[in-house]
């Protein structure tokens, strides 16, 4: 009779749900109600008085109850559901859905794409655009844009951050034209796809090979904050063995550059896989006539839908049964200054310049049968100054091509507003804590003209955001991109001034007694960057030469390079010992490979034996760094790894196991606290790196997270990485001499920080105050505060400060960082004032969803 009864009642519940959460639960109750029928088993003891001769009536407590256990049943049951051959259908069913979504959006794609030889979308205008040109912050790469078009060519790291300086979204970017499979050309692709949109169109990845693999292989390492990750599903890989690429506007050749096998350059890297270059030439399609008024009168062409599909190049029939072609209504009018023939070209080597001079595809234009008009030069200045290089700008000096240059040796010009002007601004609160960015001192106004470039013999050494047009249109109206970093005062009220009068006085009165441990903050952004921060990186310096680098976020050799400058952080590098890395998200690793590039090269340019980068991580960022090495350039090598892995790996074979297969032998339990100066490799010197005590502590994140714990010069440090409250790191860190703990969220988003796995600002301080730190300092702010995180007055109490970006503190000046505090409030009141107004509108909305929810309660209970 009770199992009757249930059966009823599951089955009652079945028919009243209407959200589809509720109706798998109420599915998953009465199959278990079905089973316990069927095995004469009771898998939830029922009271009795729920049982009743009229089952109408239910108790409310009984019915919370019984949902509660469906819930916990359904939670046990999700944990070994990957398994169950039910699950493995349902997988294959949504693969196969996936690939049907592919095959419409293909289908989509085709409709709203003209083919290759419509005319409807030929550009009205084309221009080249410098982006970065080789120093500073941007690597060498530049921009083919069009009205409907963005082609970028090389995608270093930072270039999804300065993009805007452009005007360029990178949703916008649809073709990526990569000239050799190097770091610093393919770096910054990950940012760009998982900045667009879920409907945004598929990126091409144009000429190097192997780039759509190690995106696949970084995919499941993205911070969630980003949200789902949408690539690889949405990249196109086409590599120069397709020949060529064509679209509505232009023609690109690829022409592969490989040096010939039996012959080895002195100046080749033979860490490198794949020592192919591509050279892209760009012929545009001629551009599209207008029609020619005079001629539809003559032809008594009528108004209406016939002119347009004239204006598409179709032939239209007349209602006279006339034909009429779209040349016969055409105007001859040809237009003026059309420079149609582009040349892009990166070879690494002398015998890349020779394998593009042997080049067929060249040829025409070598014997003067026709007319480059531009070609972009990305080779290195050691490759420009080679006998072969010369001789290919003697093939081309009489041909009137314009050479612009992009590469090291290029004027260098603080092309990025956002970071120059809010550095200087920081400046003007605290000259000691944020030193001058390199060039020092630079003044000026920079501008899409050419004042800011170069001459030199045969090439134009461009500055950044430069612009020359291939096809100009009507430009006239368009907004011109200025940036105004001339040498003047920043504006601040004069409260702010009063209290920087008051801060200068306290930081004159400072004692420097105590140098090291010296901290630089080169990025504090959490996730991704935004215009004002970079994404996480910092540097602990021991001495003046011993250094320490934790976390590697993308850009930050950039960071390093406009706080140090050439030099200064070629000394550096060679001081770096050892890189921390607390996670594999991106944010925190990307920057990696071009730190151990740089320091390698460091070491050969200033002629010093090279030391091995000692690099202390997890597997999962092993991972993406193995496969790195076996596609592009073999970086392993230039490192000594330190894998702190929590589970460590099984042996790869055994003498009772069955051959070929790796057997799953016990491993020894490892402490969730580990001292790492045990497994440091022989190059390890304590004394040397002014280092006495390493820890990896493992926090709350993903699955191998770490916080550190070290005594560098002498004093403790507690980095927490990404984590929320962690007990285990405040009893591990207690007494610190400063704490850096991330606060991605403020106070009243402790749900998002819970399901993200992150901080809020209230409890990293209190993180701070449980292990009795004596300096804290906030970092890793979400890209929601672009410029400054909101300020509670309650941090106005300890020593708490906020970190910024180019912040560099030295151990003696650490109280002075909370002093900051109420110059931040005056100084950025307008951006705080937006940031409550947002906080108000998103509680007003919270709010309304609530009362919402509770009337669908009561009319839900009432009925």
């Amino acid at each position: 009779m009770r199992r009757a009864a249930l059966k009823t009642f599951a089955h009652r519940i079945l028919k009243e749900v209407t959200h589809p959460s509720e109706y798998l639960t109420s599915c998953l109750f009465v199959v278990l109600v079905e089973i316990s029928q069927f095995f004469s088993i009771s898998l939830f003891r029922i009271p009795r008085q729920f049982v009743s001769t009229t089952a109408k009536t239910f108790n409310e407590d009984l019915l919370e109850s019984i949902k509660e256990r469906i819930a916990r049943n359904r939670r046990i049951l999700q944990k070994h559901s990957s398994s169950h051959l039910k699950a493995r259908e349902v997988n294959a069913s949504i693969s196969n859905l996936r690939q049907s979504m592919a095959s419409v959006q293909k289908k989509q794609k085709a409709a709203h794409e003209p083919p290759s030889n419509s005319i409807v979308n030929i550009p009205s205008q084309v221009s080249i655009e410098i982006l970065g040109n080789g120093t500073g912050l941007l690597h060498a790469c530049f921009i083919l844009r069009t009205p409907l078009k963005t082609y970028m060519f090389n995608c270093p790291e930072n270039a999804c951050r300065f993009l805007w300086q452009l005007r360029v979204r990178s949703s916008s970017v649809v073709d990526l034209f990569l000239t050799s499979a190097s770091w610093d050309n393919i770096a910054g692709i990950s940012s760009i796809l998982l900045s667009k949109e879920a409907n945004a169109m598929p990126t091409r990845l144009h000429g190097a090979m192997n780039i759509k693999h190690f995106l696949e292989c970084i995919r499941p390492f993205q911070d969630s904050d980003y949200g789902s990750c949408k690539y690889p599903s949405q990249v196109e890989e086409r590599p120069y063995t397709m020949g060529n690429y064509e679209d509505a506007g232009m023609k690109v050749t690829y022409i592969p550059l490989s040096p010939p096998l039996d012959m080895t350059s002195k100046t080749s890297n033979k860490n490198k896989v794949n020592n192919v270059d591509v050279a892209f030439l760009i012929e545009m399609k001629e551009a599209a006539r207008r029609i020619d008024v005079t001629k539809l009168l003559e032809l008594k062409v009528p108004k209406g839908p016939l002119i347009g599909k004239l204006k598409s190049g179709e032939a239209v029939t007349l209602p006279d049964g006339r034909t009429i072609q779209p040349d016969q209504v055409f105007s001859s009018h040809k237009v003026e200054g059309e420079k149609p023939f582009l040349l892009v070209a990166e070879c690494t080597t002398e015998e890349h310049v020779q394998s593009l001079l042997d080049s067929s595809s060249m040829q025409p234009f070598f014997n003067k049968e026709k007319q480059l008009d531009y070609m972009v030069h990305l080779s290195r200045e050691s490759v420009i100054n080679t006998e072969s290089y010369k001789k290919l700008m003697e093939k081309l000096s009489d041909s009137g091509t314009s050479h612009l240059l992009i590469n090291e040796a290029n004027p260098v010009i603080p092309a990025v507003e956002s970071v120059y002007k809010h550095t200087r601004l920081l400046r003007t609160i605290s000259p000691s804590l944020f030193p001058p960015l390199h060039p020092i001192d630079w003044s000026g106004i920079i501008t899409q003209n050419s004042e800011l470039a170069e001459k030199q013999d045969q090439f134009i050494r461009v500055a950044p955001l430069q612009r020359y047009w291939m096809r100009r249109g009507n430009s006239q109206n368009e907004e011109p991109i200025i940036n105004n970093l001339s040498a003047s005062d920043p504006e601040i009220s004069v409260k702010a001034k009063e209290l920087i009068g008051e801060y200068r006085k306290l930081e004159d009165s400072v004692d420097k007694n105590c140098e090291f441990p010296k901290f630089t903050f080169f990025g504090t952004s959490s996730a991704v960057p935004s215009k004002y921060r970079n994404v996480t990186g910092y540097l602990v310096e021991g001495s003046d030469e011993s250094a320490i680098l934790l976390d590697v976020g993308e850009g930050t050799y950039g960071q390093m390079k406009a706080i140090f400058g050439e030099v200064g952080c070629k000394k550096l590098l060679t001081n770096l010992h050892c890189v921390l890395i607390t996670h594999a998200h991106q944010d925190h690793m990307n920057g990696l490979y071009t730190i151990v590039d740089r320091r390698k090269e460091a070491f050969e340019s200033l002629g010093i034996p090279y030391r091995p980068l000692v690099l202390v991580c997890n597997r999962n960022v092993l991972k993406p760094l193995k496969t790195y090495s076996i596609c592009f350039e073999n970086i392993q090598s230039l490192l000594e790894i330190v894998d702190i892995s929590r589970h460590p790996l099984t042996p790869p074979s055994s003498p009772n196991g069955p051959p070929g297969k790796r057997p799953r032998l016990p491993s020894p339990h490892l402490p969730p606290s580990r001292d790492i100066l045990g497994d440091m490799p022989s190059i390890f010197d304590k004394k040397k790196w002014n280092l006495d005590e390493l820890k990896a502590v493992q926090v709350h994140h993903t699955r191998m997270a770490n916080g550190f714990v070290m005594r560098v010069a002498g004093k403790r440090i507690v980095f927490s990485g990404d984590t929320k409250p962690c007990d285990l790191l405040v009893e591990e860190g207690q007494g610190a001499d400063i704490l850096v703990h991330e606060s991605t969220f403020e106070d009243g988003h402790e749900n998002d920080a819970m399901r993200k796995r992150h901080s809020t600002m209230g409890q990293a301080v209190d993180v701070g105050k449980r292990m009795n730190a004596k300096h804290i300092i906030l970092t890793h702010f979400s890209a929601r505060y672009p410029k400054v995180p909101v300020l509670p007055q309650y941090l106005d109490t300890d020593n708490i400060g906020i970190a910024m970006d180019m912040l560099r503190v030295r151990f003696d000046h650490l109280s002075l960082v909370p002093k900051l505090l109420p110059i931040y409030r005056e100084v950025f009141v307008t951006e705080l004032f937006e940031l409550t107004i947002k906080k108000e509108q998103r509680n007003l909305k919270d709010k309304e969803s609530l009362e919402k929810n509770e009337q669908r309660k009561a009319v839900k209970q009432s009925s």
